[in-house]
C-alpha cells in the first residue's frame, strides 16, 4: 500500500485506495475537494449580465459555423442597426464582430448562438420592460427565481455559499437598490444567500471575506495540491477508524490497530512529502489571489443617494467592475461558492445621481457626443450613439477577458479554475429599442469537452425563435444537474 504515494500516479489510484481502506470522499476537507475538482466532478457558473443587450450588426461574426472575430471590423462612420427579424437578415460584414475583438485570443475557448427569444410572456407585470427583465434570467416563472439561484444549491457540494449575486453601480439609472424590479433579473433578490442591497460590489466582498483574503488567498498547483490533498484525506481517514475502534470489541479492535497503523505511517510519509515540497519550492506554480482594495472602500455605510461616496461615482465604475470580478474569482478558487451573477449596470429611466455622461468618466475611448447613459443608449437611433454603445460592449467584453485570463491562470485540480467553470452571457433585450430576438448569448469554456467551442451557431427551428428559458435549462444540463424543467421549458437546448 506504500506505493500509493507516489508522486507520479494518477490521483484517482489513490482515492479508489483510500477509499477501500476505509476513506470516503464525503469525509475530505474542502481544500482537498477543490484540490481533487476533476475527480468530483465540480462544475462552476459565472452568469455574466449586461443591460441592453448588444449592438448587433458590430456584435453578431458575418458566418455562422467556426466561429471567427474579424479583428478589421470598423465602426467608423457607421451606424449599427437592429430590428425585429434575424440577424441574419441584415448583417453588416464590415461591422461584424467589433465588439467580440477583446475576445480575439480566446476564440477557441467560446460560442455564440443566436436566434434564442426573450418572450417575456405570462409575467404579473402589464409593462413590456418589466416584463423582459422578470424573464431575462428566470425563464418565464419570475417567482421560481432566476438560474443562478436555482443552480446555487445544486452545484454547491461543500461550499459555504450557495451563490452570490453582484449588481455593480446600477442605481445611477434609477437610484433604488437591487430590489428594484424594473432593474434586477434576479427574482429572489440577493441571488442565493449574499448579494448586494447598494449595487455596491464591496458589500459582496465583505460578506465572502469579511476579514479580507489573507494567506488563504494563495492556491497552489497540482503537484503541491495533490499531496496536500492526499493529506487531507489520510487525516480524515484516521480519524474515522479511529472512532470505529473505539466503538467496537476486542476482535474489531485489533483490526481497526492494524489499519490505523497503516493509515499512520502513510500519513507520515505524505507529510514529509508536503514538508519537502514547501521548503524546496518545488510545489509548483502558487497563484495568489487576493487584490487590491482602495482605501476606505471596505467602509461601505452611507446611502445610495449620497452622491459624495465612492459607488456614487462614474470614475470609479470601472474598478468596482473590477472588484466585482476579483471577488468572483476569489470565491471560486478558495471554494467560498462555485455559482455568481454579475450584473454590470442596468437599463431603466434618469434618476440617479450619475451624469448623463456616465460612461464617458468610465475611460473607453473615443465616445462621441449626447448622453451617454444606459437607459438612452437603449433608446434613441442617433448613428453617434449607437456608436458609442458598440464602444461600451467592446469595453465590457474586453473585462471578460480578463476573467478568463485570471481563470487560466489558477491551478484547479490538472487542469485550471476555467476548465471547470462556465461564464455565460445574458441580458434583458438583445438590442435598443428593446428588441428581444436573438439575444446576445455567449458561453466561455469547454467543462473538458462538455460544451463545444469555438462556433456561432443560429439556434432557430424552421426559421423560429426559440424560448431563452431553452438556453439556461441546456446550461443546467450542460453542469451536470437532472433538472427537468426551468422557468417555462421542458426542452433544453442540446449544447
Amino acid at each position: 500500500m506504500m506505493n500509493i504515494i507516489n508522486s507520479e500516479l494518477k490521483r484517482r489510484n489513490f482515492i479508489k485506495a483510500a477509499v477501500g481502506g476505509g476513506a470516503s470522499l464525503a469525509m475530505m476537507s474542502p481544500f482537498a475537494q477543490r484540490a481533487l475538482a476533476e475527480e468530483a466532478g465540480f462544475k462552476r457558473l459565472i452568469i455574466w449580465y449586461v443591460p441592453e443587450g448588444c449592438a448587433q450588426q458590430a456584435f453578431w461574426p458575418a458566418q455562422t459555423g467556426q466561429l471567427q472575430i474579424n479583428g478589421n471590423a470598423s465602426i467608423s462612420g457607421r451606424n449599427p442597426k437592429s430590428n425585429n427579424n434575424s440577424i441574419r437578415n441584415y448583417v453588416d460584414n464590415n461591422m461584424a464582430g467589433y465588439c467580440l475583438q477583446p475576445l480575439a485570443r480566446h476564440v477557441s475557448d467560446i460560442s455564440l448562438y443566436s436566434g434564442f427569444q426573450n418572450r417575456g410572456s405570462g409575467s404579473d407585470s402589464s409593462d413590456a420592460h418589466a416584463m423582459v427583465i422578470d424573464h431575462a434570467l428566470t425563464g418565464g416563472t419570475p417567482k421560481n427565481g432566476s438560474i443562478d439561484q436555482v443552480l446555487g444549491p445544486l452545484l454547491k457540494g461543500s461550499s459555504a455559499i450557495s451563490s452570490i449575486y453582484t449588481p455593480v453601480y446600477g442605481h445611477h439609472v434609477h437610484n433604488r437598490g437591487a430590489a428594484d424590479g424594473y432593474m434586477s433579473p434576479v427574482r429572489t433578490v440577493g441571488g442565493g444567500n449574499i448579494g448586494s442591497p447598494n449595487w455596491n460590489p464591496m458589500d459582496v466582498y465583505n460578506q465572502i471575506f469579511p476579514n479580507g483574503i489573507d494567506s488563504s488567498g494563495v492556491v497552489s498547483g497540482p503537484k503541491f495540491t495533490d499531496q496536500k490533498a492526499r493529506l487531507a484525506i489520510l487525516n480524515s481517514a484516521a480519524a474515522e477508524l479511529e472512532t470505529v475502534r473505539c466503538m467496537g470489541g476486542d476482535e474489531a479492535r485489533q483490526k481497526m490497530e492494524k489499519i490505523l497503523a497503516s493509515f499512520e505511517k502513510l500519513e507520515q510519509d505524505t507529510q514529509a512529502i508536503v514538508d519537502a515540497d514547501e521548503k524546496d519550492n518545488s510545489g509548483g506554480q502558487q497563484v495568489d489571489v487576493s487584490f487590491d482594495i482602495p482605501n476606505g472602500w471596505t467602509n461601505t455605510a452611507g446611502s445610495r443617494n449620497d452622491s459624495s461616496k465612492y459607488w456614487n461615482r462614474s470614475e470609479n465604475f470601472g474598478k468596482l467592475v473590477d472588484i466585482a470580478i476579483d471577488t468572483t474569482i476569489a470565491a471560486f478558487a478558495l471554494d467560498r461558492t462555485r455559482v455568481s451573477m454579475l450584473q454590470f449596470s442596468a437599463s431603466g429611466t434618469d434618476k440617479g445621481p450619475a451624469q448623463n455622461d456616465h460612461y464617458k468618466k468610465v475611460g473607453i475611448s473615443d465616445l462621441e457626443g449626447g448622453d451617454v447613459n444606459d437607459h438612452n443608449l437603449g433608446h434613441k437611433p442617433d448613428a453617434n450613439l449607437r456608436r458609442n454603445q458598440a464602444r461600451i460592449f467592446r469595453w465590457y467584453y474586453g473585462r471578460m477577458a480578463y476573467l478568463i485570463d485570471r481563470l487560466k491562470e489558477i491551478p484547479d485540480g490538472n487542469g485550471s479554475l476555467f476548465d471547470s467553470t462556465l461564464i455565460v452571457t445574458a441580458s434583458e433585450f438583445s438590442m435598443y429599442n428593446h428588441r428581444n430576438v436573438d439575444m446576445p448569448y455567449l458561453i466561455a469554456g469547454g467543462l473538458g469537452g462538455v460544451h463545444q467551442t469555438g462556433r456561432y451557431l443560429d439556434v432557430r427551428q424552421n426559421g423560429n425563435f426559440r424560448h431563452s428559458a431553452d438556453y439556461f435549462l441546456g446550461i443546467a444540463r450542460m453542469l451536470g444537474t437532472n433538472l427537468n424543467r426551468f422557468g417555462e421549458s421542458t426542452t433544453p437546448y442540446s449544447f
